[in-house]
């Protein structure tokens, strides 16, 4: 927002500066022009034909140049207009600021939303798996190994992952040595990340 509103500044500044130099031109040419108007005005009073008030008129007339008041009523209206349409971008870049700060909000509760449940189901699943561990780790070894021979490798693998080495140790002395070997190599990957 800063830089839109230094942008605005230095157009500002740019205008003023080049109103300024017109200014600066304009009041150049006047006098250039009344100095040379003063002369041939000098000779013509010789005659008497010019009033007072004609005088004023061609001096006026002579000052505005249309061509000059021209080109600055163009430049002017093109700054103008180039400062309404950095207005209408900074009031439509406001508008999507607000609108992205609403889209992260609502991102953020969702996500909130969404991480309640996963985190629930992840600490019930791991309450789960301690209460198995508990389970078999408070059986005797050869009963253990036979039911847990039966489980899938990777329930299993967790279910050690939990319980004390020499436990697990005892289990697998009494599971079939495949499987055995299986949940061990899946132990040390386990350990290796």
């Amino acid at each position: 927002m800063k830089g839109r509103a230094w942008g605005r500044i230095w157009i500002r500044i740019l205008v003023l500066a080049v109103t300024a130099k017109l200014v600066v031109l304009v009041g150049m040419m006047l006098n250039f022009q009344s100095d040379f108007g003063l002369e041939e005005d000098q000779a013509s009073a010789a005659s008497k034909q010019v009033s007072t008030t004609e005088t004023k008129k061609t001096r006026s007339e002579k000052a505005c140049h249309p061509e000059l008041l021209s080109l600055l009523r163009t430049r002017m209206a093109e700054l103008d207009e180039r400062e309404a349409k950095l207005q209408k971008k900074e009031q439509d870049l406001l508008v999507l600021q607000k609108d992205i700060q609403d889209k992260i909000k609502q991102l953020k509760e969702l996500q909130q939303k969404l991480e309640g449940p996963v985190k629930k189901k992840r600490f019930e699943e791991e309450a789960r798996l301690q209460h198995l561990a508990g389970v078999y780790s408070s059986m005797d070894p050869v009963r253990a190994a036979a039911l847990l021979d039966k489980l899938d490798e990777g329930t299993v693998t967790k279910l050690f992952a939990i319980m004390k080495s020499k436990k697990v140790a005892k289990i697998l002395a009494n599971m079939s040595p495949e499987k055995a070997a299986r949940i061990s190599q899946q132990l040390y990957g386990k350990e290796a990340e």
